[in-house]
């Protein structure tokens, strides 16, 4: 067997000194997006050294390696949080997959093949290449903050979006990358609204990053399955009078006429008289159900006068230790019940938290009601970790920091979860607790959720205890403060809980007779800008028997005023 050149062995030693295994599924969560940036500079270093190798690409390849050194550069535009734009994410992500391409098929055929083969797919240094799931993940979301957000299309390719500093100009051929991804889901309504731009961008670049014809096609389709068929044929018209050799050009004409007289000739559409194009969105959650989430993100609710006359500001001091470092508690609403813990995170817990769940950060899950088993799911996009108390001191004492502000026992509750939500990372109106006819998830024993607290910052660790009940509370740690988006919502009394750092959100899932309470269904609204890093801890059931003990009766779920003295009312 013949020995490989010194060269090339330098090559191999190189690519196995930064090359892991791939961690796909990048657009599931910010913490990737920000080192992803740093991943550039390791590329370059590996292309670098195949210009050195194969003189017959050297120019080319150059290129490619000081778009990736200066990626880096253009992107963080000297700013410390570098990726706050959802807009210089996705073009971020699609530039690197694009180049990484081209950088691809030219070191393919040369003396390293078998090399780049072992190579490609797996990840480059902390972070694995974007590949094109990746860039569907980015599209999807920016289709998503578009439709929440209510974002125009325009502003958003010119890289602007409200409250947000200024990102990137998409390109016409960025803009044509939206459209055809909502194109190969079906879903005509973005198709509509990105083809457009981008005929718009194509008819003014200078140096056009796209096929006008190409726009043309896919606007005109849209058009017409948006019931706009006048539309799609005048659009079909200009794509024949650009290119009259088009191989569909001739068929598509003929169906669009047909569809406007089957019997007889059908004249050029005048855009000048035609009436403006529809475009409805496409029906998704239930109208009503979907528009209230979408308003309760853009915090178009108030809370009534009657209401905000019942919610104060009080010191928790009722464990002896609360003697010497009282809570501070903000109730948001009393049916349900729900409070805000201030200030009961560090920045150091934080960090320390943020550090264990790196290297462990999965693809987040949902209960399937109908199998009973965790599957991935289009309504939540983020990465979550589970971390035990035995993990750190600091993820020990968290817990035991939830026992004091909820008066509740931890002996049955889940593992802290994290999560890091990236572009567009949402969770669609959702019950933490297991809600009758539903497959229950918690037939281990440990009872439904009690509550929940939700922290704002994969190991299947979710169901460890066993025989505990439901899920009777959620307590919902904000471990970041997302520059806009990012609140939970609480769909049914239109309540919305704005993310906040070091706070805590806590409520009960369950009526005090253990019947599920309905009225807390909730959302993650998507993140607009910035990052979004949560922890949560639910509890559960069993072993609550003396600290919520069941009430005599269903309307005594309402748990009495906590003693205290100092109280301020909420304005």
């Amino acid at each position: 067997m013949k020995s490989l050149p010194y060269s090339t062995m330098k090559i191999w030693c190189l690519l196995m000194m930064v090359t892991t295994r791939c961690a796909a599924e990048l657009f599931t969560s910010m913490a990737y997006i920000d080192s992803l940036l740093d991943s550039s500079r390791e590329v370059a270093r590996i292309i670098d050294a195949y210009v050195a190798h194969d003189e017959r690409r050297i120019v080319e390849l150059k290129k490619l390696s000081q778009l990736y050194k200066s990626e880096k550069i253009e992107m963080a535009r000297g700013n410390e949080n570098i990726i706050t734009n959802p807009l210089d994410s996705y073009v971020l992500v699609k530039r690197m997959a694009d180049n990484w391409r081209q950088a691809e098929r030219l070191m393919r055929f040369n003396a390293v093949d078998g090399i780049i083969r072992n190579y490609t797919g797996e990840a480059v240094g902390p972070v694995g290449l974007p590949g094109d799931e990746d860039v569907i993940g980015m599209a999807v979301g920016l289709m998503r903050l578009q439709d929440v957000y209510k974002l125009n299309t325009y502003d958003m390719a010119e890289g602007r979006i409200k409250g947000v500093t200024d990102g990137h100009k998409l390109t016409a051929e960025e803009c044509l990358e939206i459209a055809r991804i909502a194109y190969n889901k079906q879903d005509f309504y973005h198709t509509l609204m990105w083809a457009q731009e981008a005929l718009d961008r194509v008819r003014k670049e200078k140096e056009p990053t796209i096929d006008e014809t190409d726009a043309l096609e896919y606007l005109a389709y849209a058009m017409y399955k948006q019931g706009n068929v006048e539309w799609a044929l005048h659009y079909t018209l200009q794509l024949k009078r650009l290119d009259p050799n088009h191989p569909r050009v001739q068929g598509n004409i003929k169906f669009y006429q047909d569809a406007l007289n089957p019997e007889g000739t059908v004249q050029e559409p005048d855009p000048r008289v035609l009436s403006r194009p529809r475009n409805k969105r496409p029906i998704d959650l239930g109208i009503p159900e979907r528009d209230t989430y979408e308003a309760l993100c853009r915090n178009e609710f108030e809370i009534k006068e009657k209401d905000r006359a019942n919610l104060y500001c009080y010191y928790k001091s009722n464990r002896p230790f609360l003697k010497l470092a009282p809570i501070k508690v903000e109730v948001m609403h009393w049916k349900p019940k729900i409070v805000y813990f201030r200030q009961v995170m560090s920045d150091e817990e934080i960090a320390v938290i943020k550090e264990l769940a790196m290297p462990i950060l999965k693809r987040a899950t949902v209960h399937n009601a109908a199998t009973g088993k965790l599957e991935t799911a289009a309504y939540r996009i983020s990465k979550s970790a589970w971390l035990k108390d035995l993990d750190h001191p600091v993820v020990r004492r968290v817990c035991e920091r939830i026992d004091m502000m909820t008066d509740l026992s931890m002996d049955t509750a889940e593992l802290l979860q994290i999560a890091n939500y990236g572009i567009g990372g949402h969770y669609d109106p959702h019950f933490d607790m297991s809600t009758r006819g539903e497959r229950d998830p918690y037939e281990d024993g440990t009872g439904n959720r009690i509550a929940t607290v939700l922290f704002y910052n994969a190991n299947d660790y979710t169901f460890e205890s066993l025989n505990a009940g439901n899920r009777i509370a959620t307590v919902l740690f904000y471990m970041s403060q997302p520059e806009a988006g990012g609140g939970t919502v609480f769909t049914t009394h239109k309540i919305t809980v704005t993310a906040s750092k070091h706070d805590a959100a806590f409520w009960f899932n369950v009526l005090h007779n253990g019947e599920p309470d309905t009225s807390t269904l909730h959302a993650a609204c998507p993140v607009l800008a910035g990052t979004k890093w949560v922890a949560n801890k639910w509890i559960h059931e069993r072993g609550q028997e003396f600290r919520r003990p069941c009430a005599l009766k269903q309307d005594d779920y309402y748990d009495e005023q906590p003693i205290t003295t100092k109280r301020r009312r909420v304005r």
